[in-house]
């Protein structure tokens, strides 16, 4: 991985597209661009992960059938039924959701801890946590950002390890079951097959960054398991300058 320039471009535009997709509603001009070339991405995606190729598909299904002209707004409104919705979410993408079975718990301060130490901030404006999937996601491009812009090989190796240490820790725990989970939400259409290309995705970092770092990547069941054993979570949630307790297990 050090000096793959092709590998390295291939992660960051997947992970630019996963941004654009899930931070926001998309805009129409992103879209629409989907459309161009979708046969050959879905033949090269095939190749790399099935779950890769079935979500390109899914995509270009979806664009077929909507007229260009309604596509943002379509997406649009799925969007706000998934993620916002007019009472509740269908789906609740946070890493404490799926790792506690509550929000704004102790994975977030956990999380938090990590980003103050690689010096990772959320950003004025941005009104969700930074256990927002659409965020970990942001934090993983900042990182291959980081590699890209690595002036030594010492240095580009520094941040592979930084983000092995971030998707071994959070997003690579987590993230999969949230894929599969959105894919399967009645009324995802398009989010479907994004929830695809996520999940085959986050397939191929597993296999990239198991040989890296200093620890294995645990099972979403073995860490909901040591938050279970962890002592009640009396915060602080609210305040990033705070001093969270230490995950459990002492890692």
């Amino acid at each position: 991985m050090i000096g793959d320039r092709d590998l390295l471009a291939f992660r960051q535009g997947y992970y630019d597209l996963f941004v654009s997709l899930l931070w926001r509603e998309p805009a129409g001009e992103l879209l629409a661009g989907l459309a161009g070339g979708i046969e050959e991405r879905i033949q090269g995606a095939r190749q790399l992960h099935p779950a890769l190729g079935r979500g390109w598909e899914s995509i270009a299904r979806f664009l077929k059938g909507v007229d260009r002209d309604a596509l943002a707004e379509a997406v649009a409104h799925e969007y706000t039924h998934l993620f916002l919705g007019p009472q509740v979410p269908e789906v609740h993408l946070y890493e404490s959701y799926y790792l506690t079975g509550r929000l704004w718990d102790r994975p977030l301060a956990v999380l938090r801890t990590f980003l103050q130490e690689i010096g990772i901030e959320k950003g004025e404006g941005y009104s969700e946590p930074e256990d927002f999937l659409a965020f970990e996601l942001e934090v993983a491009r900042r990182l291959i950002a980081g590699q890209h812009s690595a002036g030594a090989p010492d240095d580009e190796m520094r941040w592979l390890n930084l983000q092995a240490t971030f998707l071994k820790r959070h997003l690579l725990v987590w993230g999969p079951a949230a894929a599969r989970d959105l894919a399967s939400v009645q009324g995802a259409v398009f989010y479907g097959g994004v929830a695809g290309l996520l999940e085959g995705f986050l397939e191929l970092e597993k296999d990239l960054f198991k040989g890296w770092g200093s620890e294995p990547l645990r099972s979403l069941e073995e860490v909901r398991e040591r938050y279970a054993r962890a002592p009640e979570w009396k915060g602080p949630l609210f305040d990033p300058a705070g001093q969270p307790a230490p995950e459990p297990g002492g890692h």
